[in-house]
């Protein structure tokens, strides 16, 4: 075990007293002095030493002062307009309307398994509140997940990316867009929402996604650990695409080990009130022919392509040569400026 891990493993058992007596990790109003230092250079060195590949006794020790530094900093007043712009070992979102941020990372053991830790500082009627999330403790089925309503102490663990905060008549729903490294044999990735109800308290999932008939709370997309798929916000168009996903059979329909991305995409749409799934969309990056430019056109394929099933694979293809075209060029420019005199 290298000094590095050592000293790590050193300075929790030290910290411990010292952080007992200053914070507890928790649900809390932030009512602590303005001119208290955020240590940001140690926040990022624990960060980066549960990152490493260490045994699970020494990982979770790690951890659990990460979360007590971070409990600590983050009930600092000025906390919530920090920048921390040195730690780069930690997933920091900051809704676009600054109702509230995102402390989140991923925790990967040697055994293949992995867990998702996330706090909250919230700005709700000119008080901030920290909260520290805990994940489900019980397991639901597929279907009966993609509606529950979950919230501090039952989150569903997930790394964060994207935050979209939407408007309904009466409420600001804030989307997020989430990735899971599951298990060894598949990957997920989730569309989520939290929001806020009129006490503050902080929820996640809402009936907001629509497919055809049927109604959701959340949306689950898993598939093969070896393949990838696009989940992705089109700003200028205001809707959220994604690859779709499909096993290589229909033998295999079920089985998500199975499951890749196959040459076509969807999306949701927001239309004021719900997120309404279209289907067959062209996005946004993958469209040399400009016709995503319009923010509703019929959002399939021209007529020109619906003639020819391959149509969509081959303006995929030409999407990538035409992007690796560009990065090639790119790199000579670099090159050319680094030999410059």
């Amino acid at each position: 075990m290298n000094m590095r891990i050592l000293s790590t493993i050193a300075l929790f058992f030290c910290s411990q007293f010292y952080l007992l007596a200053q914070s507890s990790v928790g649900i809390g109003t932030v009512d602590i002095t303005e001119n208290q230092i955020i240590d940001q250079d140690r926040i990022e060195y624990l960060a980066n030493a549960v990152l490493q590949e260490l045994p699970t006794i020494e990982k979770d020790s790690i951890n659990q002062l990460l979360i007590k530094e971070l409990s600590f900093n983050l009930n600092k007043k000025h906390a919530f307009r920090h920048s921390f712009d040195r730690v780069k070992s930690l997933t920091i979102l900051t809704s676009p309307d600054s109702t509230f941020r995102i402390f989140n990372w991923e925790i990967s053991y040697v055994d293949g398994s992995n867990q998702y830790k996330c706090l909250i500082i919230k700005k709700l009627n000119n008080e901030y509140t920290l909260e520290v999330l805990q994940p489900l403790d019980s397991t639901f089925a597929r279907e009966e997940l993609v509606n529950q309503k979950l919230g501090v102490n039952n989150w569903l663990p997930a790394l964060y990316y994207k935050i979209i905060p939407v408007k309904s008549r009466f409420q600001t729903f804030y989307t997020l867009l989430a990735w899971d490294g599951n298990d060894l044999l598949t990957n997920k990735k989730y569309i989520e929402v939290l929001w806020f109800d009129k006490t503050g308290k902080t929820i996640f999932g809402a009936p907001i996604f629509r497919n055809n008939l049927t109604v959701q709370s959340r949306v689950i997309f898993e598939f093969g650990g070896q393949n990838s798929m696009n989940l992705n916000f089109e700003k200028e168009l205001e809707r959220i695409s994604f690859s779709h996903l499909a096993p290589p059979s229909s033998n295999l329909e079920g089985i998500y080990e199975y499951y890749g991305a196959d040459v076509t995409f969807d999306a949701y749409d927001w239309n004021g009130n719900y997120w309404s799934l279209v289907q067959e969309v062209i996005p946004a990056w993958a469209d040399p022919k400009g016709r995503t430019k319009s923010k509703v056109t019929n959002k399939r394929f021209g007529e020109e392509d619906a003639s020819n099933p391959n149509e969509a694979s081959k303006i995929l293809k030409e999407s990538e040569k035409q992007k690796k075209i560009a990065d090639d060029k790119l790199k000579e420019e670099v090159e050319q400026l680094k030999a410059a005199p």
